[in-house]
C-alpha cells in the first residue's frame, strides 16, 4: 500500500480550486487553528477515501460542516513520515453536512470536499505546498506516486495558475496574518513608492483578498486589480518595519531575506515577524554601544555541564597559538577540576595539580583543567583574563560580630564556601553545610582574623585568584585574575532600607555589599576567529553531570556558543569590565565589527543586567550602565508579549518581579498562549523564597481556573531510582528490616534498618517488599539494639506524593502502606531531585534566552547577569530549526525520552505535552510541583526551615514583616532601573 493516497481516486475528474480558510473545530488535533485548503467538486457523489492508514475522529463546526480528521500513523511508512518538511501532516476532510460514515478505504460519497493539512509544525500550509512536500518525501523514500503525484499536480497546476491565485502571509507561529502593514513593489519600484496593504481579519491572511478588499471600497482603492492579472510574473514584499527590522522566510523554498523578498505564483507564501518585537532596545547609557541584534550568528546551545566544557576546552587548544587569548568572567572557578574527558571514578573536588594534568596530556593538546589552559595558551604566545566574583566585601574599619558573619554566609555564600574548601558531603548535606557555617561563625577569634584580612580566609574564589595569576603561579605566563567586586550597597536597594530597623541594623553593620556579578560568560580567539560562550554554567565541580544525571548531586544547565559578530559583542562586554576591575591590557584585542562575517542564520542579541545607584551616588556606577541596564528584562517581556502559542521556561528560583509575574499571568488569563511549561528545582534554596515562588505559581494557576484553559504545567524533574552511596559500595543499600513495620505508621512512623555499615546517608529512600518509603531522621524511639541497627522516622503512605494526576483532578499521592515482618529485605535507592540550575526561555519554537539572569529582582534589576537572546532567522520553516532542537532536547531529558524518539514524539509542542502527565514510574521526570514529600532536607534554607531556627537561637523573633525585610533588602534586593 502507498504511504499516502489522493482523497479521491481520479484527480483529474475533480475541479479543484482554493477554499476559504476554515476554522478547525474544537476537540480536534488543531481545534481553533485557521487553515487554508482546497476546495474539490465533482457532479455526482464519488467516494472521498482516507489519504493514509491512521485514526479518525470527527467533529462539528458552528456552521454545521464535518470535519473527518485523520492521524497518520507513522509506523508503516516511517521514512517518508520522518523526511516530510514540517513533520507527519494531519488531515481534514470537511463536508459540508451530515456526519462521515467510515465504510473501508471510502469515508463517504460526497459531490463537494474540502481538504486540509497541518504539520508537526503548526504552519498553516498552502494546500500546494504540503502537497509538494509530501510528495517530495516520497520520492526519496521510494515509495509508490501512483495515486499522490497526480493528485499533487492538479492541485499545484489550480492553485498557482490563476490570476486571483492566493499569496498567503504568515506571522512568526506560522498562523495566517490578521493584521500587519506591507509594501506592495513591483519591477524597479524603489521602497516607498510602492502600494501599502493593511491585513485585517476579513482577509484570512491572504494578500490577494487584501486588494480585493482594498478595491471594493472607493476611499482607498489600488491601481491593480489583483495581483497576477496584470500580466505581473513577481514583484516584491517589504513589511512596514524599521531599516533591517524585518526577517521574512519564503515558506516554498526556504529563502531568507531581510527587509524584502520576492513573490511568485510558485513561490506565495511568507512568513515575517519585526525583529523589534522581540529584541528590546539596548541600554543607552552603555559606552561602547552593543548592538540591539546581529545577523549571521551561529546559537549553539549547550545541555548540561560536560557538554559546554568538552567543546569549550576544544577551542581552548585552538587558542594555544601566539595572538589567542581567553577571557572568562565567573560567579565561581575551581581552576584545578578536571572537567574534560573524565572517568568515572574521578572525584571532581579532587584538584589535578599542573604536573599531572600534563602528564596525562594527549596528542591533541586538549586541556583537562582551567589551569592548564592558561598555561599551555601562555607558553604558545597568547595570554588569559579571569574575572571570579568577588564574594566578601567588608567595609573598613570595622568589627564584624558573628551573629553578621553567618547570616550574610548562610544568606549570600552558602555551599560554595564548602566546595570552596573542598567538603564535597555539603553539596548535598544541607545540615552539614549549616553545622560548618555555625562552627565557623562561632569562633570569635577567627572571625577577627576574617576582619583583619578582609575576608580572604574565606574568600571563596580565593583559589581562582592565586591559580590563574602570573604573580602567584609561575608556572603561568601572561595570566591575569582579578577579584570583581561589585559595588551595589543596600543604599542602592530599591525600596530603600531603613537602617534603624530591625534587621539591617542589629546583623548588618559592617556588610553592606549583597548584589554580585553572576555573570558566567567568556571569549576564546582561534585562529578561526572569536568564539563566545555564554549561560549558566560556571567551571565548578558540581556542574558534571550529563543528561543520563547519575551524579551524587544531579545537576541540570544550559549555556551557549556563538560564533559570528555576537562573539565580539560577549568580547566588548568582558572589556568594558576589565578596565575598571582588572590591571593591565585585555589578552585579547577585539576585531571591528565584520558586516561580511557570516558562520551562520541566527539572529542573536547580547543583553545584560546592571544597577542603577542611589541619587547621589555615581561613583558607584559602572562607566559602561550608567544609569544601570535592564536589556534582559525587558526582552523577555517582549518575548512574552510576542508569544501567541507556548512558552518553555526553566529557572532556578522563579520569584518574579511584579512585571515579569503579571505579563504572565495576563497572558494565561486573557487565553492568549496555548501552552505554558515551568520547570524549577523541587525545593527553592533561596532563603524565603519558596512562599514568594507559591505565591507566583498560585497565580498562574488560578488564572488558568479563570480562563478555563488548562494550558498551565509547572513541575520539577526527579531522576529514576539509583543506588545509594555509602563508604561500603560493594553492599551499598542492601538492608534488612530489623523490627517488625505494621500497615498503619502512626503520625511519626518509624522503621528500624541494618546492618549499621549499610546504611547510606540520610535522607533517602528504601523498598520494603514493593512499598517505597522517604527515611528522612534518625528517631528518638527506644533502640532494642543500637550496635546491629538504627531508628528512623520515616514518610510512608499517601503522604509521599511521590505522583500526581492531571492538575485539578486529583490531589497528590504516595505509595499504599502494607504491613512487614521482621527479616524483610530491603533496598535503599536514591530518588534525587534534578537541581534546575538553567535560567532558560523558549517562545513559540523561535525565540531563546540562555543566560545568568534567574527570574527574580536580582536577576532582572540588579545583580551584574548576561544572557543572550536569538531568533533563527528561519523562523519555523527550517526542520534545522535551532530553537526547536532545543527543546525537543530539553524535553527528551525532562521527559527521560530517548533520542531517536525525539522527532516524531516532541515536533509538536501542544500535542506532545500530554507526555508531561505520564507516571514517574513509566519512566516520566517530570514531576507536578505539588507532587513533593514533606520533610525535605533542604527546608533549612526556607523561611520555615532551619535558617529561622538558627536566627531565632541567636536571639531574633523574626516576624512576618521582617522576613520580607531580610527578603527585599538582602536576598532578592532590586534597583531603580525597575
Amino acid at each position: 500500500m502507498a504511504a499516502f493516497v489522493a482523497p479521491f481516486a481520479n484527480a483529474a475528474a475533480w475541479t479543484i480550486d482554493a477554499a476559504s480558510p476554515l476554522t478547525v473545530p474544537d476537540g480536534l488535533r488543531y481545534g481553533g487553528y485557521v487553515a487554508p485548503g482546497l476546495r474539490a467538486t465533482i457532479a455526482g457523489a464519488t467516494g472521498v477515501q482516507a489519504p493514509a492508514t491512521g485514526i479518525v475522529r470527527r467533529a462539528t463546526d458552528s456552521v454545521g460542516q464535518v470535519f473527518v480528521e485523520l492521524q497518520p500513523n507513522p509506523l508503516p511508512i516511517s521514512q517518508v513520515a520522518t523526511a516530510i518538511e514540517g513533520g507527519l501532516p494531519t488531515f481534514y476532510l470537511v463536508f459540508a453536512d451530515g456526519d462521515a460514515v467510515a465504510g473501508g478505504e471510502v469515508l463517504r460519497d460526497a459531490t463537494t470536499v474540502t481538504v486540509i493539512a497541518v504539520g508537526q509544525d503548526r504552519i498553516m500550509a498552502d494546500p500546494a505546498l504540503w502537497a509538494r512536500r509530501i510528495e517530495v518525501a516520497m520520492v526519496a523514500a521510494g515509495a509508490d506516486l501512483a495515486s499522490w503525484q497526480p493528485f499533487t499536480a492538479a492541485t499545484v497546476g489550480a492553485l498557482t495558475s490563476a490570476p486571483t491565485s492566493s499569496v498567503y502571509l504568515y506571522d512568526h507561529a506560522g498562523q495566517l496574518r490578521t493584521d500587519g502593514t506591507v509594501e506592495i513593489l513591483f519591477g524597479t519600484a524603489a521602497p516607498g513608492s510602492g502600494h501599502t496593504v493593511t491585513m485585517t481579519a476579513a482577509d484570512d491572511g491572504d494578500l490577494q483578498r487584501a486588494v480585493a478588499r482594498l478595491n471594493s471600497a472607493p476611499a482607498s482603492p489600488l491601481p491593480m486589480a489583483d495581483l497576477w492579472g496584470g500580466g505581473a510574473t513577481s514583484f516584491r514584499l517589504r513589511p512596514a518595519a524599521a531599516l533591517d527590522a524585518a526577517q521574512l522566510v519564503r515558506l516554498e523554498d526556504g529563502l531568507m531575506a531581510a527587509t524584502e523578498i520576492t513573490i511568485t505564483p510558485s513561490n506565495r507564501s511568507v512568513t515575517f515577524t519585526d525583529l523589534e518585537t522581540w529584541f528590546a532596545a539596548q541600554n543607552p547609557t552603555a559606552t561602547a554601544g552593543l548592538a540591539r541584534f546581529t545577523r549571521n550568528n551561529v546559537m549553539r546551545p549547550l545541555v548540561n555541564g560536560p557538554e559546554f566544557f568538552d567543546d569549550l576546552f576544544v577551542a581552548l587548544k585552538d587558542a594555544q597559538f601566539g595572538s589567542g587569548g581567553f577571557h572568562l568572567a565567573g560567579w565561581s572557578m575551581f581552576p584545578r577540576t578536571k572537567l574534560t574527558r573524565r572517568a568515572f571514578y574521578d572525584d571532581p573536588f579532587n584538584d589535578l595539580l599542573l604536573p599531572e594534568a600534563m602528564q596525562l596530556l594527549a596528542g591533541d593538546n586538549v586541556p583537562f583543567t582551567l589551569e592548564q589552559a592558561a598555561h599551555m595558551i601562555g607558553a604558545a604566545g597568547g595570554g588569559t583574563r579571569f574575572l571570579p566574583a568577588e564574594f566578601i566585601q567588608i567595609l573598613p574599619g570595622q568589627n564584624l560580630g558573628a551573629i553578621e558573619a553567618i547570616t550574610f554566609h548562610l544568606l549570600i555564600s552558602g555551599i560554595l564556601i564548602l566546595d570552596a574548601a573542598g567538603v564535597s558531603f555539603a553539596s548535598t548535606d544541607a545540615v552539614g553545610a549549616v553545622l560548618l557555617l555555625l562552627a565557623w561563625a562561632g569562633a570569635t577569634a577567627y572571625t577577627a582574623y576574617v576582619l583583619e584580612n578582609d575576608g580572604d580566609p574565606k574568600e571563596p574564589n580565593k583559589g581562582a585568584l592565586e591559580q590563574l595569576t602570573t604573580a602567584t603561579n609561575a608556572a603561568l605566563a601572561n595570566a591575569i585574575a582579578a577579584l570583581a567586586p561589585y559595588p551595589a550597597t543596600v543604599e542602592d536597594n530599591v525600596p530603600p532600607p531603613d537602617f534603624g530597623n530591625f534587621p539591617l541594623s542589629v546583623l548588618f553593620q559592617n556588610v553592606r555589599n549583597f548584589g554580585i556579578y553572576h555573570q558566567k560568560f567568556g571569549v576564546v580567539q582561534t585562529p578561526a576567529g572569536l568564539v563566545g560562550y555564554c549561560g549558566g554554567i560556571d567551571l565548578h565541580p558540581n556542574r558534571l553531570d550529563d543528561v543520563d544525571h547519575l551524579a551524587p548531586g544531579p545537576y541540570h544547565d544550559v549555556h551557549a556558543r556563538i560564533d559570528g559578530n555576537a562573539a565580539r559583542e560577549l568580547g566588548i562586554s568582558f572589556e568594558e569590565r576589565w578596565l575598571e576591575e582588572g590591571t593591565g591590557a585585555p589578552a585579547i584585542t577585539l576585531p571591528p565589527f565584520n558586516p561580511t562575517l557570516a558562520p551562520g542564520s541566527d539572529i542573536v542579541q547580547v543583553a545584560r543586567t546592571y544597577f542603577q545607584p542611589a541619587a547621589g551616588a555615581a561613583a558607584r556606577a559602572r562607566t559602561f550602565a550608567q544609569a544601570g541596564d535592564r536589556t534582559i528584562a525587558d526582552t523577555m517581556l517582549a518575548a512574552i508579549a510576542a508569544a501567541t502559542e507556548s512558552i518553555y521556561i526553566e529557572d532556578q528560583y522563579l520569584t518574579p518581579p511584579d512585571q515579569y509575574r503579571a505579563a504572565l499571568v495576563a497572558k494565561v488569563q486573557n487565553r492568549e498562549i496555548r501552552q505554558l511549561i515551568i520547570v524549577c528545582p523541587g525545593l527553592t534554596d533561596q532563603p524565603f523564597g519558596d512562599a514568594k515562588r507559591q505565591g507566583f505559581v498560585t497565580d498562574l494557576l488560578d488564572a488558568d481556573a479563570v480562563a478555563g484553559t488548562n494550558v498551565v504545567r509547572i513541575g520539577y524533574p526527579r531522576r529514576r531510582f539509583t543506588s545509594t552511596d555509602n563508604n561500603f559500595r560493594a553492599d551499598s543499600g542492601k538492608l534488612f528490616l530489623m523490627e517488625d513495620l505494621p500497615a498503619a505508621g502512626g503520625t511519626l512512623p518509624t522503621i528500624f534498618l541494618g546492618p549499621l555499615s549499610r546504611i547510606p546517608s540520610l535522607p533517602f529512600w528504601v523498598a520494603v517488599e514493593g512499598e517505597l518509603i522517604y527515611v528522612y531522621d534518625e528517631s528518638l524511639m527506644p533502640n532494642p539494639d543500637s550496635s546491629k541497627m538504627k531508628a528512623f522516622t520515616c514518610e510512608r503512605g499517601p503522604t509521599t506524593n511521590l505522583v500526581r494526576g492531571p492538575r485539578g483532578t486529583e490531589p497528590p499521592v504516595g505509595t499504599t502502606t502494607r504491613e512487614h515482618k521482621r527479616g524483610a529485605p530491603v533496598t535503599a535507592v536514591d530518588l534525587s531531585d534534578i537541581y534546575v540550575h538553567a535560567k532558560m526561555m523558549i517562545v513559540d519554537d523561535i525565540f531563546v534566552g540562555i543566560g545568568s539572569a534567574n527570574l527574580n529582582r536580582r536577576g532582572l534589576f540588579y545583580d551584574g547577569e548576561i544572557n543572550v537572546f536569538s531568533v533563527p532567522a528561519s523562523l519555523r520553516a527550517s526542520p534545522r530549526n535551532p530553537v526547536l532542537a532545543l527543546r525537543r532536547r530539553l524535553w527528551a531529558e525532562m521527559l527521560d525520552l530517548p533520542a531517536a524518539m525525539i522527532s516524531p514524539l516532541l515536533s509538536d509542542p501542544l500535542a506532545s505535552e500530554a507526555l508531561f502527565h505520564r507516571s514517574p514510574f513509566a519512566g516520566n521526570r517530570f514531576c507536578p510541583l505539588d507532587a513533593r514529600t514533606p520533610n525535605l532536607m533542604l527546608g533549612w534554607t526556607t523561611g520555615d526551615g532551619a535558617f529561622m531556627t538558627i536566627l531565632q537561637g541567636l536571639g531574633f523573633a523574626i516576624a512576618a514583616a521582617e522576613q520580607e525585610t531580610i527578603y527585599t533588602q538582602v536576598v532578592d534586593p532590586g534597583s531603580r532601573t525597575e
